[in-house]
């Protein structure tokens, strides 16, 4: 039966008894929580503060998180799976080696998130803030990072995707100054009216990619 968790200790008692999956938990405060391999699937967050917590390989499918406070936590090698964040803060949150897939983020804080290795299938990142985002040795395919916001612009300043493989993915208008994508595979991506200035380029291959409109550097002229 689903439940309204809105403690701690609740939450605690939950993990203990591996059911946490299916609830909704509304305002608890539990930085530092442990939880390895908790299966959140299905479970509802508001306005929860798990600052710093170490989740690893816990599963978030078809789970809704609004207004989540996850800055510094550790989710590697984490499941998510037609998930969904809006107003979240991600910032240097660990998610490597973690799958995605079908999961969209809204207006969600992702500064020096470390996705390295992982992969990324089908995500929709909306107006989020991806400064420094580290997505090195990691595979995107079919991804969209873009801002619907009247001459918006998504955030990828310093972007980090070395040795990366990104497979149809859409970057459209995207502000990529400074990103690294030395040693990556890019094919038939969406570059169109995209901010490319001083990027790294060394080793990486661009196929079939739209380019129309793009700030390039000179490597890519």
């Amino acid at each position: 039966m689903s439940e309204i968790v809105e403690s701690g200790e609740q939450l605690k008692s939950l993990a203990r008894e591996r059911r946490l999956g299916g609830h909704t938990y509304r305002g608890v405060v539990c930085p530092g929580l442990r939880l390895d391999g908790g299966d959140l699937f299905g479970a509802t967050l508001e306005q929860v503060t798990l600052g710093s917590a170490q989740l690893e390989g816990v599963d978030l499918s078809r789970a809704s998180l609004s207004r989540v406070d996850l800055r510094q936590a550790r989710l590697t090698g984490a499941l998510a799976a037609h998930t969904h964040f809006a107003d979240c803060d991600l910032t240097e949150v660990s998610l490597a080696g973690a799958i995605l897939e079908e999961t969209t983020l809204e207006r969600t804080l992702l500064a020096n998130v470390d996705f390295d290795g992982a992969k990324l299938v089908g995500c929709r990142f909306l107006a989020c803030n991806l400064y420094g985002v580290k997505l090195r040795r990691s595979v995107l395919i079919r991804c969209s990072f873009g801002d619907p916001a009247l001459n918006g612009m998504a955030e990828l300043t310093k972007a980090q995707l070395a040795s990366a493989t990104v497979l149809e993915c859409d970057f459209r208008a995207a502000n990529l100054i400074r990103a690294d994508f030395s040693g990556a595979l890019l094919v038939r991506c969406n570059f169109a009216g995209a901010m490319l200035t001083g990027v790294k380029i060394d080793g990486a291959r661009f196929v079939q990619c739209n380019f129309a409109g793009a700030d390039l550097p000179d490597g890519l002229r």
